[in-house]
C-alpha cells in the first residue's frame, strides 16, 4: 500500500530487498543495501531488522516499542525527509515480536526472520545434515534391513515415523491457521501465540518432529554413522528450542510464561497427560454450569 506524504507517493520498503538490491558497505557492522547517494539517498541499512532510510521519517515509534531497546537515533543532516532516523544497531538481539514493523507508520521496517550470513550458512548445513541423515537412514534400512539385525528396534523406528512426521510437519497446519503471519510473510512469521492442536501437547512439535526422525531414522538402520550424525543433531535441537524460548518469553509476555506452565518443551507423553487433565476439569466446569443453569431454570 502506497503512503502519501506531502503531495508525494511513497511506497513501502521493499520486502524482496535482499534479492534486488547489492550491499554496498556496512555502518557500524550492519549491512548497507545500495543504491547510496548521501544525504539525499541513504539506502536500506540493516539485514535481518532492515530500514529503508529514504522511507524512515524518524518519527522515533521503533524506538519506544522495541522490547529488545536494538535502535539507536542516526543522524542524517541534508536528507529529504529528516535529520535523524531510526538504525538497528543490535539487529542480531531481535525477537521477532514485529511491534516495530507493524507499527511504524511510513512502513519503512521489514523483519527477516530466516538467519543469513555465517549463522545462516551453520543453520543450512544443520538442515542438510538432518535431511540427509533422516533420508539416507531410512532408505538404508529398507534396501539393506538393520545393520545390527535388532528386529524389535527396527520396527519401533517405523511405529515413530508417522507420529514423528506429524509433529514435524504440524507447523503448516497451525501456523498458518492460527499464528496470522504477516502479509508476504513466512510461516515461521507468527504474530500469535499458537497453544492447539500439537501445540497443546508440547511446546514445539516441530523440534520434537525432527528428534523422533532421526531417532527413528537411527532405530530402522542402525547404522553407526546415522547416530554419529543424528546423537550431537538431536542435542543441539533440544539447547536451540530451549535457547529460543527466551525471545518467546520476551515476544508473547506472561501468556507465554502461562503457556509454558501448561504445556512441557518436547515430553510428549507427559504433554499427552497433561492435555487429557485440563480435557478433564473443562468437561467437569462445563457439567458445573448447566446443572447452575438447570437449578437457575426450576426455581424460576
Amino acid at each position: 500500500m502506497a503512503i502519501f506524504r506531502e503531495g508525494k507517493t511513497c511506497l513501502p520498503i521493499d520486502p524482496k530487498f535482499q534479492k534486488k538490491r547489492k550491499k554496498v558497505g556496512k555502518e557500524k557492522g550492519i549491512a548497507i543495501w545500495g543504491p547510496v547517494d548521501p544525504p539525499e539517498k541513504l539506502g536500506i541499512h540493516g539485514t535481518y531488522v532492515a530500514i529503508d532510510l529514504d522511507i524512515c521519517t524518524g518519527c522515533g515509534i521503533c524506538l519506544e516499542v522495541c522490547p529488545q531497546q536494538l535502535y539507536e537515533w542516526m543522524e542524517t543532516s541534508g536528507h529529504p525527509n529528516s535529520e535523524k532516523k531510526a538504525f538497528p544497531a543490535r539487529e542480531s538481539d531481535c525477537v521477532q515480536c514485529y511491534k516495530c514493523e507493524t507499527q511504524c507508520p511510513a512502513q519503512a521496517i521489514r523483519i527477516v526472520f530466516w538467519p543469513t550470513g555465517r549463522f545462516g550458512q551453520l543453520v543450512s548445513l544443520v538442515a542438510y545434515l538432518f535431511f540427509l541423515q533422516t533420508i539416507g537412514g531410512i532408505i538404508y534400512g529398507v534396501l539393506f534391513g538393520p545393520s545390527l539385525d535388532l528386529q524389535t528396534l527396527f520396527y519401533v523406528g517405523w511405529v515413530i515415523l508417522p507420529v514423528a512426521l506429524l509433529f514435524f510437519f504440524s507447523i503448516a497446519i497451525y501456523f498458518k491457521k492460527e499464528g496470522k503471519p504477516g502479509e508476504g510473510k513466512s510461516l515461521m512469521n507468527t504474530t500469535v501465540l499458537v497453544d492447539s492442536g500439537t501445540y497443546a501437547i508440547v511446546r514445539h512439535p516441530q523440534v520434537l518432529g525432527t528428534i523422533l526422525l532421526m531417532s527413528a531414522s537411527i532405530l530402522i538402520s542402525q547404522h553407526w554413522l546415522a547416530a554419529i550424525v543424528g546423537v550431537p543433531l538431536i542435542v543441539w535441537a533440544y539447547l536451540e528450542a530451549a535457547n529460543e524460548e527466551k525471545g518467546l518469553i520476551i515476544k508473547f509476555g506472561d501468556d507465554y510464561k502461562r503457556y509454558m506452565q501448561k504445556v512441557p518443551r518436547i515430553n510428549f507423553v507427559l504433554g499427552v497427560i497433561r492435555l487429557l487433565q485440563r480435557r478433564k476439569r473443562e468437561v467437569k466446569v462445563d457439567r458445573s454450569k448447566v446443572k447452575s443453569c438447570h437449578s437457575y431454570q426450576n426455581l424460576s
